[in-house]
Parts: structure tokens; sequence; C-alpha cells
């Protein structure tokens, strides 16, 4: 095959007769006739390489000769080939349209002799294929996405924006365009591509259920339905957006044949699109968007509507040593209730045990589940067949009763909000494994097992990190050369997120205040630490960095020290661990800085109940209890110093404008003696306990207690006030509640309903 390009020099690039040239290709001629300044390559097998941007590699005709192609993004399905449609058009057959690919926006292209660099600048790239099967084959590898059918559409007849005739008929809008059917690699959804040529826009629209749809036409009528989805996505601008809905596709099929219009069954295109490439037999395309227009708001076929909208929703929280799975149902756009909930815990010290509860009944209590279970994803399997398998359950009878299923990720990298997970976010999320290692590797595991046994389940991430993409750009950046830090990615990202994401709103709420109205210092203080400076209710500084384990001490993580510090204490720290996995890469430093160190490595225990209790008795006489005890009293202050210190910049970082300090986590809602000590030592800050408000356990705080969303069918403590009345800043304790953030994420987020 061969590329050209349009130099962006003033002089014309020459093309070199090339010994592995098409033999019907004698000399280098101009493809396009508009682009005086073109070079031809012939190009032979090509690869993609690379992440952050990701490279399409060629191998051209001679040694030393290399063609790279920048691809503008790291998720594949942000990419669309362009057929060139008017400038083929005189071809009988119109698979051969398929032989001249181009992408509209700008590429970065490098071609390199072994005389140099002959062309380094963003072009319009073009290719012109030999063979039908390689363009289709490129494509599919591009997008990730196996390219299965097409259709060509002349004119789109459109009553929008009041398009009508002077007669008031619909006016047809002029336009040649070729719609292209997609099948994804690793689940069974298909994704229709438009593109807009009048605005040079693409649109696209997931079928979740294609196969089964297809299945089921009307022959008879000539006529199938499709659900669509995702009437968002695309590369038009956001402003340009409307909201995304649930749309139906009424699609018209006809059986004449046509010019051979399917593409051929090889290679990768051949494994992922068997099961329908026989179906595909379309003469024609003409498609309906609607959005039941017969059901009107109010009335009882809405209120019926709405209630078989209804879907269940799995909310994974996969940790280093469990998985707990929350179960929600939920209508669009309302609060999710929680009607089950199951844990698996003890994966890394055996055996591990399950847990069951459905809504107040508990099911199993604790039953060891023994070799049965291995690792996160052993875990998750014997959670759903635990809720499958209870025929007391109506609400997940199979696993196709699932809808949706939401997945804390530790780490999402430069995403924003949570994302329907695809094949391209997947392994865009897979990238980032080199900046989580101990983190990302579980969750993706699990989103790889739900891709593959629950393809009528939609997917969604949700990030620890997104909630603090708002942090500004002096207090996220490191110091550190900004070529590299922008390629490499490093930078603060912050985690916890969704937990602070919570945190957030209810206390808001319980305040009796907006969200973007409160400024907010909060904790979330568990075996993992962190906290977090919220200004108008977004993220302006978190203690966390990179990775978790910047930031307060941890049970097994050491937070911030000195960088040289690990090369000091081992000689072995740029090795890889013993305990890394062909697809977990652990370097020793990770491994003692993430799981060897914390105030287990201080006191040789990971429960802090102990700590904070032992810290303040010294009545034993035996030494070692006395060592002991001393060192759980050093773990102890270290944490409330740690603790202190980020309190203290935060506030002076918030300029004192301070709603309220708030505790959560499974430590900071639990020990009363951990808020104790850290308040007396911010009490220069404003900041005063009510001693007695901070011994009553959550169970018996009513009074001031904002009733729960939080999931469990009842009235549930989820903010109260320890701090003394009529002061401010409050000093507040949430019962956070991750699972349920995640549920709600997902419920009012159309474009995942």
């Amino acid at each position: 095959m061969a590329t050209s390009w349009r130099s962006g020099s003033s002089s014309s690039f020459i093309s070199s007769a090339l010994s592995a040239a098409p033999s019907h290709a004698q000399h280098a001629s101009p493809l396009f006739d508009r682009t005086p300044n073109e070079l031809t390559v012939y190009l032979g097998p090509w690869e993609i390489v690379g992440a952050n941007p990701r490279r399409l590699l060629w191998q051209c005709s001679y040694a030393g000769e290399v063609l790279e192609h920048f691809l503008p993004s790291d998720n594949p399905s942000e990419l669309f080939p362009h057929t060139l449609h008017a400038q083929h058009r005189r071809f009988g057959d119109p698979r051969e349209m398929e032989l001249y690919l181009t992408f509209l926006e700008p590429h970065r292209v490098r071609y390199m002799t072994t005389d140099g660099i002959v062309h380094d600048e963003y072009i319009e790239a073009k290719y012109e294929f030999t063979t039908i099967e390689g363009s289709i084959q490129l494509q599919s590898d591009i997008r990730r996405r196996d390219l299965i059918d097409w259709f060509d559409v002349d004119v789109v007849w459109s009553d929008t924006q009041r398009r009508t005739d002077s007669y008031g008929n619909v006016r047809g809008l002029g336009t040649i365009q070729r719609i292209k059917l997609w099948r994804d690699r690793y689940s069974t959804f298909h994704y229709l591509t438009f593109y807009a040529n009048h605005r040079r826009r693409w649109k696209e629209y997931l079928l979740d259920d294609f196969d089964t749809e297809l299945r089921q036409r009307d022959d008879r009528h000539r006529r199938i339905q499709l659900g669509a989805r995702g009437a968002r996505r695309g590369s038009a601008s956001e402003s340009s957006q409307g909201p995304s809905r649930e749309r139906r596709f009424s699609t018209s099929i006809f059986r004449s044949s046509r010019h051979n219009n399917n593409p051929p069954t090889n290679g990768n295109t051949a494994s992922s699109s068997s099961s329908s490439q026989g179906a595909l037999d379309i003469r024609y395309l003409g498609i309906q968007f609607s959005r039941n227009p017969n059901i009107q708001a109010g009335s009882d076929d809405y209120s019926r509507f709405l209630q078989q909208m209804k879907t269940t929703i799995l909310a994974v929280n996969a940790g280093s040593s469990s998985v707990k799975v929350s179960v929600y149902t939920a209508e669009q756009g309302q609060s999710p209730a929680q009607i089950a909930e199951a844990q698996v815990s003890g994966l890394t010290a055996p055996p591990a045990s399950l847990k069951y509860q459905r809504g107040d009944k508990t099911v199993i209590e604790k039953r060891e589940v023994g070799e049965k279970v291995n690792d996160q994803r052993d875990a998750f399997s014997l959670i759903l067949d635990t809720l499958v398998g209870d025929d007391d359950f109506p609400e997940i009878k199979s696993k196709h009763d699932i809808g949706l299923i939401c997945h804390r990720i530790v780490h999402g990298g430069d995403y924003t909000k949570s994302q329907l997970i695809s094949d391209g976010t997947y392994h865009h999320l897979e990238s980032l494994n080199d900046l989580a290692p101990l983190h990302n590797a579980n969750s993706l595991g699990i989103v790889q097992l739900c891709i593959q046994d629950l393809p009528s389940s939609r997917n969604v991430a949700c990030f620890d990190s997104q909630f603090h993409a708002t942090i500004p750009e002096h207090i996220r950046t490191y110091p550190i050369n900004q070529d590299v830090a922008r390629r490499s990615r490093l930078r603060k990202y912050g985690f916890h997120g969704i937990s602070y994401s919570f945190i957030t709103r209810s206390t808001a709420a319980f305040l009796g205040k907006k969200p973007d109205q409160v400024n907010l210092i909060a904790l979330h203080l568990g075996s993992g630490a962190s906290a977090c400076a919220i200004k108008g209710g977004q993220s302006w500084d978190t203690s966390m960095g990179l990775t978790p384990l910047a930031g307060l001490p941890g049970a097994t993580r050491s937070g911030s020290v000195d960088p040289s510090l690990v090369f000091h204490y081992a000689s072995n720290v740029g090795k890889l661990s013993p305990t890394s996995t062909k697809d977990l890469h652990i370097s020793r430093a990770e491994e003692i800085l993430n799981k060897e160190a914390g105030w287990k490595a201080l006191t040789g225990t990971t429960d802090f109940r102990t700590i904070a209790a032992s810290s303040s008795s010294h009545s034993s006489s035996d030494s070692s209890s006395k060592d002991n005890n001393n060192n759980k009293t050093l773990a102890f202050n270290l944490l409330v110093d740690r603790i202190s210190g980020f309190v203290g910049a935060y506030y002076v970082s918030l300029h004192g404008h301070v709603d309220a300090l708030v505790f959560a986590g499974g430590i900071g809602e639990q020990s009363d003696r951990l808020r104790a000590a850290v308040v007396e030592h911010v009490a220069c800050l404003g900041f005063v306990l009510d001693e007695q408000a901070n011994g009553t356990t959550a169970a018996a705080a009513t009074a001031d207690a904002t009733a729960g969303e939080g999931g469990d069918g009842g009235k549930v403590v989820v903010v109260r006030d320890v701090g003394k009345q009529g002061v401010t800043p409050r000093v507040l304790v949430c019962r956070t509640d991750e699972q349920f953030e995640m549920a709600r994420t997902c419920v009012e987020d159309d474009e995942f309903w």
C-alpha cells in the first residue's frame, strides 16, 4: 500500500523509485489532484505500539526506513478513519471506496530514512491500500473494534430545527456519508458511526444488544429495532451536544443482494464477528430516531414505562485483601436503594471467608471458602454465584438481570468523570498500571471477567482520582522537567475521591448548604489514609500524590518520606520484587514502602484499635510489653502529628474559611481517641470537641443525624456533630459510603442509563 501527504514546506517532496513497490506502480504519481507537494511512500506490515501517544509503526521498503503515524488519542474509540467518498464514486463496487482512507484532523507523521528525518509535521494523512482486506484490518486495529459492515447514505431527511421546504415538507440534507458498523473485540457490544461531513464531526451510537435484536428481527415487515445509546459520543464539542438519551433505531432492511459488501472474514475480524457475519444480509438501511413520543409524562403508561426501566446495579470495590459488592435497584435519576451486600475477605491471609446480607437479613454470617478463592477474580465469581443462586432474591435470577456494574478504579489518570468501559477505556486504564501497579490490576481483572461473563451488563469505571481533577495547576505540579512530566504523566492525582465526593454532598446537606458553598478539611482515615482540602465543593488539595503512597502513613504504607530513604534502606530496591507477575511489575522499593512500612512496621499489627488502646496504657511490668506499648504510642503520636500538619496547612490554604473538619473512614469514624488527639493539636485554629458527643457511637447518635441515603433500606446516621455546640468551624463525623456514591453516579448520568 502507499501513503501520501501534503508537505508544509515550500518545496515538493520527491518520491524515490522503490524496488518493493507493487508491480503495477512503475513510478510515483500524485494520488490526489489537490496535493501537489505530495510524497508517496510504499508501506508494508504495521503494528500499533506505545502509549501517550500510540503510534502506527509501518515497515517500509528499505532497511532504515521508518514511518510513524502518531495517533492523537490513547483511547482507540475516539479515532475515526474516514473513507473518501466523493473522490471515488466512479467505482462500481462500493467496497473499493475502502481502499482510500484519511483522518480529517491533523496527525503527526514522521518519516525517517538512513539520511535522517525527511518529514516530521502535523498533516492530513491519506492512505491508499492495494487490498480492501488490509484497509478493514487497519481500521479495526486502530479502533480495537472490528469493522463488520457499512452502509452508504446519499440524502438525510430531517425535520429537526424546522428543516422544511416552503410547502412544509421535510427537507433533505445533501450529504454523502458511509455509516459503519463495528463490533467490540472484548464484548458483544456493537457501534454505529455516522460522519456528519458538513460539520466534520463524528457521532457514535452504542448498540448493546445487537446480536439478540438481530435474531428477533421482523422479516415480514422487513424491519428490526436496535436499541441505541451514547448519542453524545463522537468528536463534536461539548457545547454542541445535548444530553445523552435512550433512543431506538427503527431500521428497515431489504434482502436484495448487493456488491458483496460484507467484509471478508479473516484475521481478527473473523474471530470477533463470526456471530454477526451470516446475519448481515442488508441491502438498504433506513434509520428513524425516536424518543417514545406516545408515552406522556404523568400517565399510567409513563409510570409503567419507568418501572420497566428500573435496573439492578452492582457496585464493586476490589481491595488488596477483599472484594465487596453492594447491590442496588434504581430508576433513572432516582436515588439508588441498597438491597444486598456481599463480601469476601482474607484473600491475603487465608482462609478467605464470605459474608452475605440481603436487606436486613444476614444470610451468611461468615463462611470459609477454602481453596475455591485464590484472588479477586475468584472472589467476585463466588459473590456473583451467591447472588444468582439465592432463591429468595428475585432481583437477580440470572446474570442477565444485572443492568449496570460500577467498578472502583483507584487510578484514572486524566479522566475527570466516570467512564463507560469500552475496549478503548479498558486499554487506556491498562496503560496506567505503571503508575498504580498495586492498585488497578485487581479491579481491571474483575472488569475483564464482567465483560466476558456478563455481556448484557454495562460496565462503568468510577475513579478515585476523578474528584481531584479540579486541583489547581500550581498545586498538582511537581518541580521537575515539565516535558518529562507531561510525557510520563507525572503529577499529583490524588485518591479516595469517591469517598470525598460522598463526604462533600452529605456534609453540605447536614450544614444546610449546597455542595458548591462548603469549604471543608476532610480526613479519610483507614488502613489507607489521606486528607483533602475542599473549596467550594471541589478538591483544592490532597495529601496523596502521583500514587496513594504519598501523604499520611497507613497500615502498611510509609506515607511521605525522604525520596532517597529507600535507597539507604535496602540495596536491591531497583529490582523487581519476587511477588511480581507477568501482568504486575512491582519493584522492591514499591513493595517496601507500600507493604512493609506504616504502623505495622512500628508495632507488628495493622489493627489500629489495639494501637489506640495500648498507647495510653503502660501498666505492664514486662519489658517486652513496655517496648511494644511504647511502639504503639509512637505510631499513634506519629499519625496524629502527620494529620495535624495537613489540617494546619489546608486551613492556611483555604485562608481560614473552613466550615468543618470532617473525620471519615473506618478509623476516622470509630476512634474517638484519635479524633480527640487531633482536635487538641489543632485547637489553635478554632476547632473544639464535645467530649460527650465524641464518645457517643454512631448507632446511638440520632438527634443531630442526617437520615442516610446510604443504603441499607433504613435510616442510617450519615453525618453527626462531635464539636462543641455554637462553635465554628464544626467538627463532624461522616459515615462514608463509596459503593453508594458509585451507584448514584451511574444513576444520575444519562450516558450510563
